[in-house]
């Protein structure tokens, strides 16, 4: 007689120790995919920091008030920009889009639409905030001077941001500038770097004259420099230059009887009054007194009218 057949279980799996679960892939899966089809991300407010090397600090309290009924509203519409925090996981740092970020939080909204850019540098934080006109002169100027305490020159900064190097040099103008400018650019009377740049030039020369124009002017432009350099300086000798650097072979004594308005002119992003007491050497010329001391003849054309201003 054939015995039963018996069917024999392995149970020694059962004794093993379970595996411990490994990390869930869907979730960085779905970072990388939307980085790659160029979507944004929704990610919690909670884990964005910002870069405490931005270079914008000051934020309109009015137009953040706005800003956060809009979002409140309507949310985030275009999205910030981030990157992977450097120290700590699952954190990222905010590339640009602080205003968004920050009334986000004041609203309470638990996370805001955002795109990754691994590559971004602190020199795009900057060109980005200048395309928006959202960079005060000063906040530019700092970074420009942390910059340049870091070893870079000021034509190899120029040339970073896409700027001339006289917008480099004119917003220097703004670090540790005399009190009297500064109080000018802190109380919103003036925020042109250039215009402040010519300011503090002429600060140099006649610092207590300056001191007191400053103190009961009620508009500072280019131009209302631009006159006030050329009161102060007064008539003088000085050879006049020519655009194309030959100096003339002769003094001439500047007028100092000046019945005529003064007609300021901007020059290749220079200020200056033209003189209509001489004449130029050359046809379809201007001869023009700059903010910066400098007095040179360029073709008129060339010269855009800023303001005319009667005495």
């Amino acid at each position: 007689m054939k015995k039963p057949m018996t069917a024999t279980l392995d149970l020694t799996a059962l004794d093993r120790t379970a595996p411990a679960s490994a990390p869930d892939p869907i979730a960085k899966e779905r970072v990388v995919t939307a980085e790659v089809l160029g979507r944004p991300l929704q990610i919690p407010v909670k884990d964005i920091d910002e870069d405490p090397a931005q270079p914008r600090q000051e934020f309109d309290a009015e137009s953040m008030e706005e800003l956060e009924q809009s979002i409140r509203m309507h949310g985030v519409k275009t999205p910030v920009s981030i990157r992977p925090h450097p120290t700590e996981q699952k954190r990222w740092i905010l590339n640009f889009g602080a205003r968004r970020l920050r009334a986000s939080k004041s609203v309470g909204k638990p996370t805001i639409p955002a795109f990754v850019d691994r590559s971004h540098t602190d020199y795009q934080q900057v060109i980005e905030n200048l395309q928006r006109e959202d960079l005060k002169p000063r906040e530019l100027a700092m970074f420009i001077k942390r910059k340049m305490d870091d070893g870079e020159k000021q034509a190899q900064i120029a040339e970073l941001l896409g700027v001339n190097r006289s917008m480099v040099t004119n917003h220097l103008a703004l670090i540790d500038s005399p009190v009297c400018i500064d109080e000018i650019y802190t109380s919103g009377k003036c925020l042109s770097a250039k215009t402040l740049y010519d300011l503090r030039n002429l600060h140099k020369e006649f610092p207590k004259d300056v001191e007191r124009w400053c103190s009961i002017a009620q508009e500072i432009t280019r131009a209302t420099v631009s006159a006030l350099s050329e009161k102060l300086r007064g008539p003088r000798k000085q050879k006049i230059v020519s655009s194309k650097g030959e100096q003339g072979s002769e003094e001439r004594m500047l007028s100092s009887a000046t019945t005529m308005p003064s007609l300021i002119v901007i020059f290749q992003e220079r200020s200056g009054t033209v003189d209509l007491h001489l004449a130029p050497q050359q046809p379809n010329h201007l001869i023009v007194r700059f903010t910066d001391g400098k007095q040179e003849e360029v073709p008129a054309r060339q010269c855009q009218i800023d303001q005319i201003i009667f005495q």
